[in-house]
This record gives C-alpha cells, sequence and structure tokens, in this order.
C-alpha cells in the first residue's frame, strides 16, 4: 500500500518518480484482498503487486530507501550497509525531513537524504518506535484503513520534502 500511495502522490505533482516495493522476508503470496479493497477505496489498484525480494540491484538503484518497521530498516541496514544513510522509517523520514527542511533546488535526493540521516545524532539509531507504521498483514480490514491512512499521510509529507525549494 505504501509503494502505491507514494507513487500516486508523486503522480498527483506531475513529479516524475519510479517507487518500487519490495520484501525483507519471502512471502508466499502477494496483495491481500484486504490491501487491494483498501487501495480501490482511495481509487488505486494495487494488482500489479506481487512479491519482490529486496535485492542489492534494487538498493543500489535506489535514491532512498523506506520501510514501515525497525525490523525491515535493521535488515536492509545489515545487508546494505552502503545505503543506511538513506535508509529510514517512513516516519522518522517525515520527522527528521520536517527538521533539517526540503530538498533544495540544486540538492540531489541522495544528498537531502544523507543531511536528513545526519539529523539521526551521535547514536545513528534509525528511528523511534513512534516511527513506526505497523504491517496490517493478518489483521482485519479497519486496521488496514488506519495504516493506509497513516501511509498516506506521509506520502504526501515526504513528497513535499522531495519538492526542491527554490
Amino acid at each position: 500500500m505504501g509503494a502505491v500511495l507514494l507513487q500516486h502522490r508523486f503522480d498527483e505533482r506531475g513529479i516524475e518518480a519510479r517507487v518500487h516495493s519490495a520484501g525483507t522476508m519471502p512471502w508466499s503470496s502477494g496483495v491481500t484482498d484486504d490491501a487491494r479493497a483498501v487501495m480501490g477505496e482511495y481509487g488505486l489498484v494495487v494488482d500489479g503487486h506481487g512479491k519482490r525480494e529486496l535485492t542489492a540491484d534494487l538498493v543500489d538503484a535506489t535514491d532512498l530507501v523506506l520501510g514501515m518497521t525497525r525490523n525491515h530498516v535493521a535488515y536492509t541496514v545489515r545487508r546494505f550497509p552502503d545505503a543506511s544513510d538513506r535508509t529510514f522509517m517512513v516516519g522518522e523520514l517525515v520527522r527528521l525531513g520536517r527538521d533539517v527542511g526540503a530538498r533544495g533546488p540544486d540538492e540531489s535526493v541522495r544528498d537531502w537524504a544523507a543531511r536528513v540521516s545526519a539529523a539521526r545524532g551521535v547514536e545513528g539509531v534509525h528511528g523511534r518506535s513512534g516511527d513506526e507504521v505497523d504491517d496490517p498483514a493478518g489483521e482485519p480490514i479497519d486496521f488496514y484503513r488506519r495504516t493506509a491512512t497513516l501511509l498516506d499521510r506521509s506520502s504526501t509529507a515526504i513528497v513535499e520534502l522531495l519538492t526542491p525549494r527554490t
């Protein structure tokens, strides 16, 4: 849901961006019926989203790596330490991004991400528990709706922060 919502918010603003979704653990199925239904309530389709593993090639080609939970981020950073400065929990990116300010007009996304990462402080910890977005898998559809609302708000904020200020 997060990737679909983020791509939608970029598209709404006419910003060319490629958003991909990948998993940190193998799973046997793709999108759940509840995720499909909730995204349908937003007028969005998630049928093309299936299982995809997070690979070195995908991470290397990515300017920002976003996870919903500390476990997602910790897994990514352990496997791909070079991506540490551009790997965030969704809520963490919004929180720290607001602290450091939007991307500058001549600042690449990777440079902005490094600036945001530096705001983590000396401990360099990736996020706080309040930055996490609970995975709705296996939960009732209302849980999916709450998750989608949080991801949509975060996606809107992320697009705002990534839009260069002139």
